[in-house]
């Protein structure tokens, strides 16, 4: 039996030491859903092959939103660690925006139903909030426990910094099986692997492009706003959560589990 597996092991070593480092990122944060990488395509857990490269070259930033392969998803993306100077922030680039759906879908479920059979309930901040706010969240990957261990540790916080509460009232956006606004594209929503803070004090671009009676498009002229405390995203982050606040394209009320996106930059 073992020779016989032999050769299987010597192709999924090889496929593995073929695959750029983006794409390792990949096999090391998902080791339980992924056997090996190359860069030619992903090999899952139960031997499905997945492409990493379709569709034409050199896409423009649109055309990887709209229909991106894998390797679009990770190639050259880095989300740091690095607190927001909103003076100078002025990113080339939106590291988590570009999704693969095929790879959520394989990882979470391919379907609102699938998705919803592996999602449990648990109570946002109960020290504060008791049980007012009940959150779908995935147990696929553990985001569940990452969730409660991050509802703890805001807890934490706002014991510290009680001016802090509010941005973490009136929760939400932890499962909704739905398409991205003005767009095509499904929502990391849909899969229960993300969470929204409080709305109401959230900056979000497309909000904006609609109050100025701009219109919402990629290219669009836009200001910069935040009013997260820093301190909030970091609880996150430690957690491997990435927060739409570190987006040119600022979504600060969104944070959603993308760990194989965090890089170091010097």
């Amino acid at each position: 039996m073992l020779l016989k597996r032999i050769p299987l092991l010597i192709t999924l070593l090889t496929l593995s030491f073929t695959a750029n480092a983006d794409l390792l990122r990949l096999k090391q944060t998902y080791p339980d859903h992924i056997q090996a990488i190359s860069n030619q395509f992903i090999i899952w857990s139960d031997g499905t092959k997945m492409p990493v490269q379709e569709g034409k070259p050199n896409k423009t930033q649109q055309e990887k939103l709209d229909a991106p392969a894998l390797i679009d998803q990770v190639n050259d993306v880095c989300y740091t660690y690095r607190a927001i100077n909103p003076s100078t922030f002025n990113p080339q680039d939106d590291p988590g925006r570009i999704r693969y759906e095929p790879f959520f879908r394989k990882m979470y479920g391919n379907s609102k139903e699938e998705v919803t059979a592996n999602l449990i309930t648990l109570f946002w901040m109960p020290k504060y909030f008791g049980q007012r706010y009940p959150l779908q969240v995935t147990t696929v990957n553990g985001v569940d426990k990452k969730l409660m261990l991050i509802s703890h540790d805001l807890e934490d916080l706002v014991a510290i910094h009680p001016d802090y509460l509010p941005f973490l009232d009136n929760p939400g956006g932890t499962f909704s099986w739905r398409v991205i606004a003005n767009t095509n594209r499904l929502s990391p929503h849909s899969f229960g692997m993300t969470i929204d803070i409080n709305s109401n004090l959230s900056d979000y671009w497309q909000w904006d492009l609609q109050k100025e009676g701009a219109a919402i498009t990629e290219d669009a002229k836009l200001t910069y706003r935040n009013r997260i405390p820093e301190a909030i995203v970091a609880i996150f982050e430690k957690y491997g959560f990435i927060w739409g606040g570190k987006w040119h394209h600022y979504d600060t009320m969104h944070f959603e589990y993308r760990p194989e996106l965090f890089c170091v930059k010097s």
